[in-house]
């Protein structure tokens, strides 16, 4: 057994003392700071998002041996990777080389090679370090039984390792030898921190450290099946009771967007009338930990001290927080708090919150107000669809239809399965699939090239032709892309880039292949799967109004498999009473399962008809808002989703013996936000969510405030421009057209101009 120790660089120490000050800074204890990042490095080591079989467990252990802090994860996959001598690991950092993810064991031993951790809340943060700093002697001893049955051993005293870490029956002899434990008997990790500080002891032996654990990780907690738990002396920890036994309680029922590409996935709120909630303030939590709490503003003193709320957000909103977030994950650091992914957050919070304490009686606000300006922008949005009617310029739509051509890729096929990584020589071959709904003969342009996405350049072309399709048929087009070092960019991410236009017009799709030129795919890249309405269609066109013994007909959706795995999936679609807050099930519409090959869309069987029943619906309701629901879910496990998981979700409503909620100006959506810190006085989104937002943060807004025929003009102009900006953004470009020639062809200059004039002349035209 070779035990001859290995020093890593640096002053160890000194490069690992600085979580003392960053929980000092942070306000907490060390024991929660350390329960924090114990337990976030257990949740980061699991190879999936998935639970199943995980846990967790925190003891103190006395012994001959003396007093050990054992952190001891299972369920995950232990310390897999070749044992390679440390002194090679830091030679290899000090050629500025990154271990990769699959190399556990070497970045564990060395101090410094993290990151690769995707599901876990942690981005860098103490990680490892914390255990160091929990010795007195700055001394750890960790053990692994790995997945690949392999069991290994090592220490980390005060910055100096063995040089390579025992195996079999060398590791047990050892780790009993020094500690006085048996072998680990499960897969997955243990540390074993000698002479811990005193404080860290006693918080484990006296349960105080439980209370840090259930507020940093209640809501994995509750996630948790039988088989999975978080544990202190193997006691599993607990959710308290009563959390959410407030005298008033809001929870979101379904996700929602704030702002553009923010999207809120939860929010709780819990106010307690005589005190008594254990919790304090709005927390927000990413990856199911609690990160921080957000700065709330207006609360009145009659419930200060007596509520708690938490929120999460989407995977990407999440990314931006976890880049602002201090060195150790308790809150946005000071100097970033200016930030879009924390502003945003802070005002969703406060506006949720606030809007609950108007609805509670606990603010009394200008109610009258607000409800004045949401009429206001109703009207006006109407007056601007009328001026549309009249100067005779295209319908927006009010739904899905059928699209005038569509875009596929097919018979996708990498080097290797379920991997994205090619190097020099290899061929990537698919198939195109262009299909065209238009009532005659079209002619279409389609270029194949590679991009570079982190540049935005063109690196090369694979193909360009032009290719006649007759009216409702499709041709499939295959080719072979052959990685070269002169055709794609290596060391990086690059993208075949599939552009189809229609000759003639500015229509134009695009679709996109990713593959990796001898760089592993980054664990931190996101796969998503999409759901939308394709096509359905109304009694009257135009109208989503249906009346007792009405049809719609032709209800069909697109799934998109963005993914290098084949999505094996199960759709319900139902439909609800969006007139009840609750939104109850009226009834079951139809079922459908299938697959979706990687990086392909499908498009659903028809549901050829709803009819809508005076019988089955007049006991919900007799006119009204209702929603068509569809929920996608995953049918198989894979690597990313067990069977029964929610996928995603797509809500449409239609009006039951109703016109249209907002009249004509249900075209889009209207939403007044509060944004200071946004320099843009209204913006908007195109497509199936069409919403125009105006900023009444903006202090243009806040100057005419005062004056209400002012403010009148100003929304109504800030409204017309973004109406016409709607147009822009989903390729209606008939309206942009100068002197006969196609907008799209128009030079960038002469297409700027060609906007600005359309607005100008618009609004001018509504002042007539």
């Amino acid at each position: 057994m070779n035990n001859s120790m290995t020093p890593i660089p640096q002053n160890y120490k000194n490069n690992v003392d600085w979580i003392l000050g960053a929980y000092t800074d942070a306000g907490v204890t060390f024991p929660n700071g350390f329960q924090k990042d114990a337990i976030q490095n257990a949740v980061g080591a699991r190879k999936t998002n998935k639970w199943k079989n995980w846990s967790c467990d925190i003891s103190l252990i006395e012994n001959e041996h003396g007093n050990f802090v054992v952190v001891e994860d299972s369920g995950t996959v232990g310390l897999t990777g070749k044992n390679t001598p440390s002194e090679t690991i830091n030679q290899m950092m000090a050629n500025g080389e990154v271990l990769p993810p699959s190399e556990r064991l070497s970045r564990f031993t060395s101090m410094f090679n993290s990151g690769g951790n995707t599901t876990g809340g942690g981005l860098f943060g103490a990680g490892k370090s914390v255990y160091s700093v929990a010795s007195q002697t700055y001394t750890y001893y960790f053990d692994s039984l790995r997945e690949d049955g392999l069991y290994v051993a090592n220490l980390n005293k005060c910055g100096q390792v063995m040089s390579v870490a025992l195996e079999g029956t060398d590791a047990k002899t050892f780790i009993h030898d020094t500690t006085g434990l048996d072998e680990k008997k499960s897969t997955g990790t243990r540390v074993i921190i000698e002479m811990p500080k005193e404080e860290l002891a006693d918080s484990i032996r006296q349960g105080t450290i439980i209370p840090y654990i259930q507020e940093s990780w209640w809501l994995i907690i509750q996630r948790l099946d039988g088989s999975s738990a978080i544990t202190v002396n193997g006691n599993p920890v607990p959710i308290p009771t009563g959390i959410k036994d407030g005298s008033h309680v809001f929870e979101l029922q379904n996700p929602e967007t704030y702002a553009s590409n923010y999207k809120v996935k939860h929010f709780g709120l819990y106010v307690f009338d005589k005190g008594g909630n254990i919790w304090g303030g709005i927390s927000y939590y990413r990856k199911g930990m609690k990160i921080g709490d957000i700065e709330l503003k207006d609360i009145p003193d009659k419930i200060k001290g007596k509520y708690w709320g938490y929120v999460e957000v989407d995977e990407a909103w999440e990314d931006d927080l976890s880049e602002i977030e201090d060195k150790v994950h308790f809150g946005v650091s000071k100097g970033k708090k200016l930030r879009a992914a924390y502003q945003n957050l802070k005002n969703y919070c406060n506006e949720k919150t606030k809007a609950n304490l108007i609805e509670w009686g606990f603010i009394k606000d200008k109610e009258t107000e607000d409800k004045k300006l949401k009429d206001e922008l109703k009207q006006i949005a109407e007056d601007i669809q009328d001026l549309f009617d009249k100067l005779g310029l295209e319908d927006l739509g009010k739904g899905p239809k059928k699209a005038d051509f569509d875009v596929r890729w097919q018979d996708i096929a990498y080097p290797v399965k379920d991997s994205e990584q090619v190097t020099s020589g290899d061929n990537i071959s698919f198939s195109v699939r262009i299909k065209s709904s238009y009532a005659t003969d079209k002619k279409f342009e389609y270029k194949l090239y590679v991009l570079n996405p982190a540049t935005g350049e063109v690196v090369s072309s694979i193909a360009s032709d032009k290719v006649t399709i007759k009216s409702n048929t499709a041709e499939k087009l295959a080719f072979i892309h052959k990685v070269t070092k002169d055709n794609s960019v290596r060391f990086a991410e690059n993208r075949i880039v599939l552009s189809v236009k229609v000759i003639g017009s500015g229509k134009e799709k695009k679709k996109e292949l990713p593959y990796f030129f001898d760089i592993e795919r980054p664990d931190n890249r996101r796969e998503s799967v999409n759901l939308s309405l394709h096509e359905c269609l109304f009694p009257i066109e135009g109208s989503r109004r249906v009346n007792f013994g009405e049809k719609v007909r032709k209800v069909c959706y697109k799934i998109e498999n963005q993914r290098n795995h084949e999505l094996s999936y199960k759709l319900n679609v139902s439909i609800h009473n969006a007139s009840d807050p609750t939104c109850p099930k009226i009834v079951d519409v139809a079922s459908f399962t299938g697959e979706v090959k990687p990086f392909e869309d499908v498009i659903t069987p028809y549901i050829e008809e709803i009819v809508f029943e005076k019988v089955v619906y007049e006991q919900y309701l007799t006119e009204g808002v209702l929603e068509l629901r569809a929920r996608l879910i995953a049918n198989k496990d894979d690597n990313q989703y067990e069977k029964g998981d929610k996928i995603t979700f797509y809500h449409y409503k239609v009006f039951l013996n109703s016109d249209e909620k907002n009249g004509k100006n249900d075209a889009f959506d209207i939403q007044s936000i509060v944004a200071p810190e946004n320099y843009k006085r209204s913006w908007c989104t195109p497509g199936n969510g069409r919403t125009i937002f105006l900023n009444v943060g903006h202090a243009a807004y806040l100057n005419v405030q005062d004056y209400p025929d002012i403010q009148h003009e100003y929304l109504r102009e800030q409204m017309l421009k973004q109406y016409v900006l709607l147009y822009l953004g989903e390729g209606k470009y008939d309206m942009f057209g100068q002197d006969g020639k196609d907008f799209s062809e128009l030079e960038p200059q002469e297409a700027v101009d060609q906007v600005l004039e359309k607005i100008e002349s618009i609004y001018a035209q509504s002042l007539k």
